[in-house]
Order: C-alpha cells, then structure tokens, then sequence
C-alpha cells in the first residue's frame, strides 16, 4: 500500500495488485482523529487501511460507497468489527444491484447497508464540501462523488488498467444510462478525476475528455453495428475506428451486456 497525499487532508490509498490487470484503490479525507473513506476495497484493503490510520491514532467514521459490488462494498465487514458506528453513505438504490447481481447472501447482511443515502445529499467533511450526483449505467447504484467540485470519484464508470491502458466500460446495468452518465460527466471540465482502480497521477497523462469520448465513442459504435449484423462484432474489427486504444480483456463480457439489455427491451415492449 502505497499513501500518497492528494489535496490538503485529501489522501489516496494505492493497492497495486501485480497479479491483477487493475489496482485497487482507496481514497479518504482525514480530519483531526476521524477519517472518511470512499470505498473499502476487499477486507484485505481495509483492513490495511485501518491499520495504518489506527497506527496514527485516526478512527474511520464514514464510509461513502460510490456503488454496490463487492470490491467497494466488501471491506465494511472488517470495518465493522471493530467499530459498529461506521456511517455508512451509499445509494437508496443499493438493493437493486444487490438483487439483479447477487445472491441471498448480501441482501441479509445488513451490516453493509447504507445508514444514510446519498441521495440529494451533501455535506462538509474535513474543510470539504462533499456532494453526490447519481451516475447509473455500471450499476443502479453508482454515484459519483464531487470533493470540492475540484475532485469527482468516479467509482468503475472509467477504470485503467496497471499498465496505464484504458479498459473498456462495463454497463452491467444500462449501456444506454452509462453513455449519458460519460456524457453528463464530461460537462465538468476543470474537475480532476479519481478512481477506485487508478491513481490520481493519470489526470497528469491522460487527456480524460479524450478517455471519456472513447468509452461513448465504443458503445455507441457496438450498439450501432451489432443491430445491423447478426454476428458477434470482435474488437479487432473495430479497434481501428477508436480514438484511443484499449485494454480489450472485457469485450465479450460488453457483447453479451448488449445482447441481454436487448432482449430485455424486446420483452417490455
């Protein structure tokens, strides 16, 4: 774990995972001995995290979760170990991913259940003025978080992987709701971008307009030619087409996003 310190009391948590193709990471605001973090990663994460808080003598007091999978969400259980009145702030729609995504498991463990919503919601922390604004498309519940209206967490809506190449999106929910999330996003042209698998040193090297035109440029693109031929479209075939290149690990996964939202329309109509 590798702390580096961001923004006045903000700080960024690097878990670089050599044997992953995306690093985990952890951002947290400290104020005198109480923190607040985005996101916990895995238990493994948090329970590093807080070690090394507690060794400072700073105690977690809330946690924003920016969306409701388990490399977000899934630390709170080692959190809440050791302190059961962790504030926990996620979306009212939670559950919906938690259903759609799931099994029973999660949707009895109330441990990790937001204590306050997000939603409409915003508050200072640390000198901070935090607000959130929904942002679905990866999940029903993903939020981005603004620090400041300097800083927006953008939780899984842009990942990069370890090597700095961008990965494509992943609109488990709605590929349709994920474009006009990048596009609602890309309206905040002076924030800088963080991320719950990059560091803040990519808005240094990346032109994140430019990253966040390609991720639209790619759906919109699939979307376009896969209604009008009935094969599975590779991403050789349209890599060329891209403005920037990307890490092509979950192709598939969108093909068979875009084939399922699909069927989903043609069976509601």
């Amino acid at each position: 774990m590798i702390i580096k310190n961001i923004y006045k009391n903000l700080y960024e948590a690097d878990f670089a995972y050599t044997e992953h193709y995306t690093k985990q990471v952890i951002y947290f605001i400290a104020e005198d001995l109480s923190a607040l973090i985005i996101d916990t990663g895995y238990e493994k994460d948090s329970e590093q995290l807080e070690a090394y808080l507690k060794e400072r003598n700073i105690q977690i007091e809330k946690v924003i979760i920016s969306h409701y999978h388990d490399d977000h969400f899934s630390g709170l259980k080692a959190l809440k170990r050791h302190n059961k009145n962790i504030e926990i702030l996620g979306s009212s729609k939670f559950k919906q991913t938690l259903e759609k995504e799931y099994s029973e498991d999660f949707l009895l463990d109330s441990a990790i259940f937001p204590t306050m919503f997000c939603d409409n919601h915003s508050f200072i922390f640390g000198g901070h003025q935090i607000r959130f604004e929904e942002a679905g498309g990866h999940s029903d519940s993903s939020l981005h978080i603004f620090i400041d209206d300097k800083y927006v967490h953008v939780g899984d809506n842009i990942i990069f992987a370890t090597d700095g190449m961008a990965m494509l999106p992943l609109p488990y929910a709605s590929i349709k709701e994920h474009i006009n999330t990048l596009k609602k996003l890309k309206e905040n042209q002076k924030v800088l971008y963080l991320g719950s698998h990059f560091s803040s040193s990519v808005n240094l090297h990346k032109d994140m307009r430019k990253e966040i035109d390609a991720r639209i440029k790619y759906m919109e693109l699939l979307m376009e030619l896969q209604a009008t031929l009935k094969a599975p479209i590779g991403y050789d075939k349209i890599k060329d087409m891209l403005p920037i290149e990307f890490n092509p690990r979950w192709h598939d996964l969108m093909l068979l996003f875009l084939k399922e939202q699909q069927e989903e329309v043609y069976e509601t109509q």
